[in-house]
């Protein structure tokens, strides 16, 4: 079952995807994040790209969306590479901390 989220984002992330074709759903990619981020969380760090991919082809829609999404996003992607990595890198906890 699906449910709804309102999301906010910076305004320079909602321009990048603008400019990104829209053949793979934004739903479908912020869901496939949360769900890494979760598994990263899970792990206590950050999954090598093995364990990506091994996490992406467990389920016939995850190899779907990843196929979609190197295909069509594959040269656009790279510019919000850097937002996604400070995205992951808040929901990070810091070590050390008290």
């Amino acid at each position: 079952m699906k449910k709804r989220l309102n999301l906010t984002i910076d305004s320079d992330i909602y321009d990048a995807l603008q400019e990104l074709p829209r053949k793979v759903n934004i739903s479908e990619v912020v869901t496939w994040v949360f769900k890494i981020l979760l598994e990263d969380l899970k792990k206590g760090r950050e999954l090598t790209k093995e364990e990506l991919d091994d996490l992406l082809k467990r389920t016939a829609e995850g190899k779907d969306f990843q196929e979609r999404l190197k295909k069509h996003w594959g040269p656009g992607i790279d510019k919000i590479d850097t937002k996604i990595e400070k995205i992951k890198s808040a929901f990070k906890p810091k070590r050390g901390r008290k």
